[in-house]
């Protein structure tokens, strides 16, 4: 059975964190699973960072795959500027980094699979010494277009536009996006051959299962569910759809 979070009822939520890299503050918000709290969830989770102005997230890499969509204010991502809406993929034990907020803040969606033991730190000692080897694929995209509520509203046609080139989809990693005009109905990809799918939705609202989820909500679908009735909202409904490869795989 999938997992959905609606931004209205876990925004209410945020709270103010300290960074476990450079020791500052900033805000986070749960979406699926535990974060802000220090705990580590045992299966998904996605969870909403809110940078303080000018603040920079040291580089380091994780011991497993993980995606970060880029929603508002404006920064760097690494020697790049990264203007939202930007989708980042690193597999297990890729470094990236710093990431640093301009004067107005950055926010991004953090999303994992299977459970996080926490960032391993380029500064920190015995760096190389936890990196394993594996396919150490990074992905950034940015420029990602939203539509403007007029286009969204005379959307007629369902569009899912590919962010990734075709060679990352061979092991079930994937990320696209999906644009619905008003009540629009279709099916999300298929989960088979991934390790789950996140849907965030980015403008107008999808409903399921008897609820309706707007602007930054949040859906996570296992590999073992069956693909995600998607029905657009009165508004229409763009998403990203970003799906992680087969465990063990990357």
């Amino acid at each position: 059975m999938p997992s959905a979070v609606a931004s209205t009822v876990a925004l209410p939520r945020r709270r103010l964190v300290r960074s476990k890299g450079a020791g500052t503050e900033h805000w986070c918000t749960d979406f699926i699973g535990r974060h802000a709290e220090g705990e580590a969830t045992d299966g998904p989770e996605a969870f909403l960072i809110e940078m303080s102005p000018r603040e920079t997230i040291l580089p380091h890499c994780h011991e497993i795959d993980q995606f970060q969509v880029f929603l508002d204010g404006a920064g760097t991502f690494g020697k790049e500027s990264s203007p939202p809406l930007a989708v980042h993929y690193a597999d297990r034990y890729t470094g990236y980094g710093p990431i640093k907020a301009a004067a107005h803040g950055y926010s991004y969606f953090v999303m994992h699979v299977e459970k996080d033991p926490g960032a391993i730190y380029r500064h920190n000692p015995g760096y190389q010494e936890r990196i394993k080897p594996g396919k150490k694929r990074h992905r950034l995209v940015h420029g990602i277009v939203s539509s403007t509520m007029p286009v969204l509203l005379g959307r007629n046609e369902l569009a899912l536009e590919p962010l990734f080139e075709k060679d990352d989809f061979a092991d079930g990693l994937g990320a696209f996006m999906l644009r619905l005009g008003p009540e629009m109905e279709t099916a999300g990809p298929a989960t088979a051959n991934t390790s789950g799918q996140f849907y965030l939705v980015v403008n107008g609202s999808l409903e399921w299962n008897n609820g309706t989820y707007p602007a930054w909500s949040t859906l996570f679908v296992a590999p073992d569910d069956r693909p995600l009735p998607v029905r657009a909202g009165a508004d229409g409904l763009e998403a990203l759809i970003l799906q992680f490869p087969i465990s063990g795989k990357s």
